[in-house]
This record gives structure tokens, sequence and C-alpha cells, in this order.
């Protein structure tokens, strides 16, 4: 699968929309993709990091003819001055699978252009204020409510919502951390460039707490580095970094975080990290305040209305409360599990997932999947199948005209079998995922590829049904996902109408 990714940063846009769709790319790429970027060469941009890690890069104009270089992050690029920058660069390039877009500034016109380099277009998003001629649309905020961006898609759009889907590094994939009953590390970090000086405001607030460690990550440019450094000079219990390789690391041994509602929301909160936010753009607000509810985070409101004092009294709070923050950590935890970036990567590849008819040389494969513990525990038959009923059974399967056993392939290998039964002009479904693929959405994908390949197979057939034992919920929202109507553990899809 070929993926190209359209996103960029700089101090007005910040550097998370980089940094999640590099998550993004990394797994792509773990899991034999070939993934490209396309960024503009903004203040700050980070295309040597990209190309540093190996990723192609195709590298776009600083600024339009007619672009006001003061316009807000929300604000909609030129689109047009855009697609014609990215086909010059584009012109002997033989196409993509995927375009991602991960932008505020571009909306369905884009995604309508762009649609000459590759049949899907994906877009990461965290606003639903405008329109999009997407394919797949992913927003990983609690804030992200399907009725928002119900009158906003196209027909057929697929959306991943929530943090189910935060797109996260792998270390995030851990343990919750330590709640101790005295706080006494403190991180503060407001992002890669830190434009709003929230630093410098933590660092005022902190003033008065001689006993707290405090690390503060305030980013290279930070435009209050001098101020931050003669408030740190004289406080032995203070660091401040520009920058650190270790943030994850320090992120473990804290006992609070304070700083922005970007993509670290959902960092800290795969950790179960008490966090102090504080919104520094309007993207943010609507999500600190959900998070909040949820009883996640404590969330200050937008940095222009948050005064020092205030922020003085929310550490006092959080720090001197053990109980509150044992709260934080378990509501936060419970939303977050580290593993969106797999989820995404599922859903792209799904939509390209290669569907082939299972033959002897798969006997081992199908021996082991349907041996699994994972997959026994589901199956109607819960026994172990030895190796010799297993072969009587995948011979006769093969020569058997009203059985289809097929297998699902990613470039990274095989995802799951699913197997076929028809009856009359009914076909009944069972399918199975194998090693390393559960809890990923793989099995919508699997039931869409296998019906296109099924229908093409027999053209007669009107409907596919299902069983599903009761306390299988994840093999229950997977068929209902998928279309298929419920009656009990029953499903149906139909296909077509038999009057016709």
């Amino acid at each position: 699968m070929k993926v190209l990714i359209r996103a960029d940063a700089s101090p007005t846009i910040g550097s998370g929309h980089i940094a999640r769709c590099l998550t993004l790319a990394r797994v792509l790429r773990a899991q034999g993709s070939e993934v490209a970027f396309a960024c503009r060469r903004l203040p700050g941009h980070r295309l040597d990091e990209l190309r540093t890690e190996g990723f192609e890069t195709f590298v776009l104009p600083e600024r339009y003819p007619d672009e006001d270089p003061r316009q807000a992050i929300e604000s909609m690029l030129p689109w047009q001055a855009d697609i014609d920058a990215l086909a010059a660069l584009l012109s002997d390039h033989p196409g993509f699978d995927w375009i991602i877009a991960d932008h505020y500034g571009l909306d369905h016109h884009w995604q309508t252009a762009a649609r000459q380099w590759a049949p899907r277009i994906a877009a990461v998003d965290d606003l639903a204020t405008r329109r999009y001629d997407v394919d797949l649309l992913l927003n990983q905020n609690l804030s992200g409510l399907s009725e928002n961006y119900a009158p906003l898609l196209p027909a057929g759009c697929r959306t991943l919502l929530g943090p189910r889907y935060a797109m996260l590094r792998e270390e995030f994939i851990c343990p919750a951390i330590e709640i101790k009953q005295k706080a006494s590390r403190v991180l503060v970090n407001f992002g890669g460039f830190d434009a709003a000086c929230q630093t410098h405001h933590a660092m005022l607030a902190l003033a008065d707490f001689a006993e707290l460690e405090v690390d503060f990550v305030a980013g290279a440019d930070n435009p209050a580095w001098a101020q931050m450094q003669a408030l740190a000079e004289n406080r032995p219990h203070w660091r401040l970094h520009s920058f650190v390789s270790d943030f994850h690391q320090r992120m473990t041994e804290a006992d609070l975080f304070i700083g922005a509602g970007g993509g670290t929301s959902w960092e800290r909160a795969a950790m179960g990290l008490p966090t102090i936010c504080i919104a520094v753009s309007n993207n943010q607000q609507a999500n600190g305040e959900v998070m909040a509810a949820a009883g996640a985070h404590v969330f200050m409101g937008a940095r222009a209305h948050v005064t020092v004092e205030q922020l003085r009294q929310a550490i006092g709070l959080v720090v001197d409360n053990v109980y509150l923050r044992r709260s934080l950590a378990e509501r936060s935890r419970q939303l977050v599990d580290g593993r969106g970036a797999q989820r995404v990567a599922a859903a792209l590849a799904g939509a390209v997932l290669k569907v082939r008819p299972a033959t002897l040389e798969d006997a081992q494969l199908l021996f082991d999947g349907r041996n699994a513990e994972a997959v026994r525990r589901w199956s109607l038959d819960a026994g172990i199948i030895d190796w010799a009923q297993h072969l009587d059974w995948l011979n006769a399967s093969l020569r058997n005209p009203q059985r289809l056993l097929l297998i699902a392939e990613a470039d990274d290998g095989p995802v799951g079998v699913l197997r076929y039964d028809l009856r009359g002009f009914d076909a009944e479904v069972s399918l199975y995922l194998l090693q390393g693929r559960f809890g990923l959405g793989w099995g919508r994908a699997l039931l869409a590829r296998g019906e296109t390949f099924a229908t093409a197979h027999w053209p007669h057939m009107h409907a596919i049904t299902a069983q599903v034992l009761p306390a299988n919920q994840a093999s229950l929202n997977v068929f209902r996902d998928a279309g298929f109507t419920q009656s009990a553990c029953a499903f149906t899809r139909v296909l077509k109408d038999q009057r016709k």
C-alpha cells in the first residue's frame, strides 16, 4: 500500500499534525506500506526529521501568491495553488492508494482535486467546521461526534471517532504510572513551539511551590526563553529544557503534568498521568471541556482567561489531593489504550485488503488460527481440533462447491479467515482473526472484502447470515457496523430482493 500524507508544522500551526501523522506513518511502514509526506517549507517545518527517518518528502512553497502570512491556524489555504504545487512535484509519480490530509486549511475542494493521485482520501480532523470529500474521516477527540459530521460528509464515508483512535507512539501501550501519596515532581510542556508563552505563565504559578521538582520543556524557539532562564537560575529544583530526548521517561516519573490540550492529552491519558490542562488554541477548547466532564483532567479553559493566581490554586488543589489524582488517572486510562495508530492503520489497509481462496498450503495457518484460545473461546464448537481431523475438513471444504474458504492478507501477511456456506440463495459466514490482529478493527474489513469476493463467486446469492454467541460483544459490534440486521444473535445482510 502506498500512502501520501499532507500536513504542515510551524509556530502558528504547531507541530501536532506532523507528530501524530508521523506516528501513523511508522506503524504503516512497519506493516509494509510505503509512506511519503508533502509539507510546506514553513518556519519550524519538520522536513529534515521526516527525511532522517527515511520517509520520502515533497517540499511545497512556504507562501502562495496573495496569501496572508498572518492568517489564523483555521484559515483556508488557497487550495488550487497548493494542488498546483503538488502536481508539479508528483508529475512522474505512479500514484498512491491513500492520500491523508491533516490540515485545517484544506477542505473538500482540495480533497476532490487530490483524487487525481489516489482513489481514496482520508482526513484527520478536530473541528467539524467544513465540508469534506473523503472516504475516511478520523477525529480522535472525545468532542468528535457523529452528529456533527453527518451534514459535512459524503454518503459512504467511514468515520473513526474518539480517543480509541488516538495515534500514539508504541511506548504509550503501557501500564499506568504510580500515583504516589505525596506529589513531588511536575512536568510542564505546552508543545513544540509554545507561541503563547504558557510555560513562562506556569513558572510564575509554580514559584511558591519550593518543595516541588519541576521540569519545564519549553522548545528551542520559545519567545520567553530569556525570562524563563532568569526565573530558573536560582531555583535548584527547577530544570529548563529547550528539548529532551527522553520525554516519555520524564512523563513516567512525573506526578503532575501541566500542559496544552493537543495530542499530548492522549499520551497523558494512556499513562494515567494527572493533568492540569489549558487550551492554547480554539480547536483545543471543546475537547478540553469534554475530557474534564469525563473526569479525565482538570481543565482551566482558554489561556487568555487563566490568571497566574488561578493556575497556582489549581496546582495546590491537585498536588495536595491524592484521591483526586487517583480519580483523574483512572478515568483517563479508561479512555485510551494506546493502540489507536494500529486501528487507523488497519482501517486504511482494510480498504485494500486482498482476499484469496485457501489452498492446501494454508493447512498449518488455518490449523493454528482455528485452535488459538482467543478464537475457540467464541466459536460455536470450542473444542481443539487435531491435525488429522483438520486435514480431512480442509480437503472436504476445498472440494465443496457450496463452501468458499478465504484468506485475507495485508502487506505484512495474513489477517484472518472467512468461510461462506451456501444454502439455496443465502450464505452463512463465519470468520476469525489471526494472532496479533485482535482488537484493531480488522473484522469489518474482512466482512466487506469477503462480501465482494463471495458475490462475484455466487452472483445469485441474495443474503448473507451469521451466528454469534451472545457474550461475544466484539463480533456483535462488527456485524452491526457492517450493515447486518440483528435478530437475537443471528445476523442477516440482504443483498438482493428475491422477488426480482
